[in-house]
């Protein structure tokens, strides 16, 4: 396996620190350890050591992930992602090899390392099987590189259990940032913050509290996506279209126990049509419109035909309810009428 194919790709959309809501203490040590990057070679003259390995720790979901990919845009360096939960090799004999030469890698590129789940190589003392010795070599490599890892490179690890970890490996991290549930306050400022990038109209959310920023910005898509959704079905339905009706939808009667409503139009002409008589038997058309038979267009070929009727104006909902109250003799097609509107018009199916 080639060594790219270790290393996940970020496809998310950069983000900046001052998008991401940092504890006051966590803000002051990224800052510092900021400030130390920026000003390496002032730092070296005085054989000072960087601060280049962080542990991000705490709840899943308050930022350990974006806090990393925003630290290392703030420093313009490539950041390699490794998720050690599914990295370890099933052959537990090329892991070592893999993890020295990506952190080989890393160092070449002076980029960001970020290890996610970095308690997955930490459970040391859970192991009792074959594989606990080889484990342990791993983690044996792990420290070896983590001591030698140079100074312009910046090792980030992220772990939810920071318990389990074997203190050997936590020593050598001389930044932590613990990541805790955000508060009521900064929830309410996190939820202000996603919303402001929405219409007004989109922002009326029910907001819930003792959650993760993750858990949070999850209710305010899912929110979002709903209501724009159901604006769209609503514009959808009220939709206007024009329809022409030479018969019996012209009836007050007929319109409103189709529509709820009585309709206003105007009147007009199709040529190359003309009326035929076509009997009902759907019984809940006639009692509608109490009339056996109704007239039906039927396309012709000479231009002197015409028929006359009233082109109303109705909307996406009501034009389907007119498509259930024709019965099935009847297909709807859309026309060019003589005022030269476009409307539709139900006509005979086999015209």
């Amino acid at each position: 396996m080639r060594l790219d194919d270790l290393i996940l790709k970020s496809t998310e959309t950069s983000i900046s620190l001052d998008e991401i809501h940092l504890s006051t203490h966590n803000k002051e040590q990224v800052q510092q350890m900021l400030d130390e990057f920026n000003h390496f070679e002032a730092l070296m003259q005085y054989d000072l050591p960087i601060a280049n390995k962080v542990l991000l720790h705490g709840h899943t979901g308050c930022g350990k992930t974006a806090t990393a990919k925003a630290i290392a845009q703030e420093l313009h360096k490539e950041i390699i992602i490794l998720n050690l939960g599914s990295f370890v090799s099933s052959k537990l004999g090329e892991t070592a090899r893999n993890i020295t030469n990506i952190f080989k890698k890393v160092a070449r590129q002076k980029a960001v390392l970020f290890l996610d789940e970095f308690d997955y190589i930490g459970k040391v003392r859970d192991y009792d099987s074959k594989d606990s010795g080889e484990m342990k070599r791993i983690v044996n490599t792990i420290i070896q590189l983590i001591d030698y890892i140079p100074n312009d490179t910046l090792l980030i690890a992220a772990t939810n259990y920071v318990e389990i970890i074997d203190t050997a490996l936590l020593r050598r991290f001389q930044v932590r940032l613990q990541y805790n549930l955000p508060t009521k306050e900064a929830l309410d400022r996190y939820y202000d913050d996603i919303l402001k990038k929405y219409p007004k109209q989109y922002q009326k959310l029910t907001r819930v509290y003792d959650i993760s920023y993750a858990e949070a910005k999850d209710i305010v898509t899912h929110s979002i996506k709903k209501q724009i959704i159901t604006a769209e079905k609503n514009k959808a339905s009220e939709k206007k279209h024009y329809l022409f009706s030479y018969g019996t939808l012209q009836l007050e009667k007929v319109q409103q126990e189709t529509y709820n409503r009585i309709l206003s139009g105007s009147k007009d002409s199709l040529t190359n049509y003309k009326l035929e008589s076509l009997e009902i038997t759907n019984t809940e058309v006639l009692a509608k419109s109490e009339q056996k038979f109704h007239p039906i267009a039927v396309k012709t070929l000479n231009s002197e035909d015409h028929i006359e009727g009233v082109i109303f104006e109705i909307t996406e909902q009501e034009l389907l309810d007119t498509d259930t109250y024709e019965v099935e003799e009847y297909k709807r097609v859309l026309e060019t009428f003589n005022s030269g509107k476009e409307a539709w018009v139900y006509v005979a199916k086999n015209t």
